[in-house]
């Protein structure tokens, strides 16, 4: 019942989640369900560890790098587009065990984001692995995003999550924006640092380009934007002097099962 009465107060009647075309749906999960296969597969734990240039460019330039993790976006959809960005980063002189603590602070993710989150609250946790929590994000537009994270300790001294949507509803008018977001979250630390590598998949209706063109412009309509802005935000916030990170509030209800990962099911209509 606390569950229900928080999710109410967080999303007013008026705010609805578009519901996807079952053909949508259905390509995006299979979309899901491979790109998450190749992640399982690969070899390398960060693609830093495996790329001498990139590493270079992250860890000694400092810079925050993207790329296209399945080749060019958007990958078109029936009645939607996918876009799947990869970003990394180095943050110096941070400590795994400090920004996982920090990320794990789901009531306060509009201090450590302030460029893409206005507000955010943990609706329930069991233990340090498994999060529900809901957010209002500044872009691509204003949205109550409700989402579902797992945790996993690798070894000692890496980490990786995944968090995946379970409701998406633009605030006012709705335009198609954002219907899904799904990302997965790894981190190495090191003697010098953490790197951190994440893979978002966000789907949005179908626009033309000069839509997307004009949308990006004006309303920050950029999945790969606003990857740079978090892993950016990320970054600074871990490493602010004094940084105070408050313990989860106590009479939280534990969550249940984590969603299940996204299965390819036959198309609509087709057996």
């Amino acid at each position: 019942m606390k569950l229900f009465i928080i999710c109410c107060l967080l999303f007013p009647s008026g705010l609805r989640a578009q519901q996807l075309k079952p053909e949508t749906a259905q390509q995006f999960d299979c979309y899901v369900q491979s790109a998450e296969a190749r992640m399982d597969a690969r070899k390398a734990f960060l693609l830093a560890d495996a790329d001498t240039a990139l590493n270079e460019q992250i860890v000694r330039g400092q810079k925050i790098q993207t790329i296209e993790a399945n080749g060019p976006n958007p990958h078109k959809l029936a009645g939607g587009q996918l876009y799947d960005w990869i970003g990394a980063v180095f943050i110096p002189g941070a400590t795994l065990d400090r920004l996982l603590r920090m990320l794990q602070d789901y009531d306060h993710r509009d201090r450590y984001f302030p460029e893409t989150i206005s507000a955010s609250k943990l609706l329930c946790f069991t233990g340090t692995d498994h999060f529900q929590y809901s957010m209002r994000m500044k872009e691509p537009a204003i949205l109550d995003v409700t989402s579902d994270v797992v945790w996993e300790r690798v070894d000692a001294q890496r980490w990786r999550c995944r968090s995946l949507s379970t409701h998406v509803a633009e605030v006012g008018k709705d335009h198609g924006y954002l219907r899904r977001l799904n990302s997965y979250w790894r981190f190495a630390e090191s003697g010098k640092g953490v790197s951190v590598e994440a893979e978002t998949i966000t789907l949005s209706d179908e626009f033309g380009a000069m839509t997307r063109a004009l949308g990006s412009a004006l309303m920050g309509i950029n999945p790969e934007k606003s990857l740079k802005h978090s892993l950016a935000s990320m970054r600074e916030s871990v490493l602010k002097p004094g940084l105070e990170i408050p313990k989860p509030l106590s009479g939280l209800p534990a969550c249940g099962e984590p969603v299940p990962r996204a299965t390819c099911a036959a198309a609509p209509g087709k057996k």
